[in-house]
């Protein structure tokens, strides 16, 4: 059987995919954070006055600091990335790309990892939330 010679893999599709990913995962992270500050400050929706409902809030703590981890691990994607660029301008070493590339690896797994545990978070308080709009006989302000 005859096997034809294949082509070198293109290393810079797979840093120029991951450097993406990390951004967008980042941006959601933020975006994130940004709604969850505005649900904190803001007071234009129902807030409960029964203080063991209110001790849900204590929820966008670990939300907070996951989403923190998230971006922090999408910082370490772009900060290989750069790695990977400032290496391609030289002749780099298929066990220096291979070290960039189980850098990025790791640091998308943690990343994606942090941002799930944040929205699993986010979503268990608004269930609580949600819980209580429905079945709360708090008269609405202004009522």
């Amino acid at each position: 059987m005859f096997l034809a010679p294949q082509a070198p893999l293109d290393d810079s599709k797979f840093f120029e995919a991951a450097q993406s990913l990390a951004q967008s995962l980042s941006q959601w992270g933020l975006l994130i954070i940004g709604g969850s500050l505005v649900v904190i400050v803001s007071t234009s929706y129902r807030r409960p006055r029964n203080r063991k409902v209110r001790a849900a809030y204590f929820l966008f703590i670990p939300m907070w600091c996951c989403l923190a981890v998230s971006v922090y691990e999408g910082i370490m994607v772009q900060r290989s990335y750069v790695a990977y660029l400032v290496a391609s301008r030289s002749t780099p070493t298929q066990q220096a790309l291979n070290n960039i590339a189980e850098n990025i690896t790791n640091a998308t797994r943690y990343q994606i990892l942090a941002l799930e545990s944040a929205l699993l978070i986010g979503a268990l308080w608004l269930l609580i939330y949600i819980v209580w709009w429905i079945c709360s006989n708090q008269p609405e302000a202004g009522s």
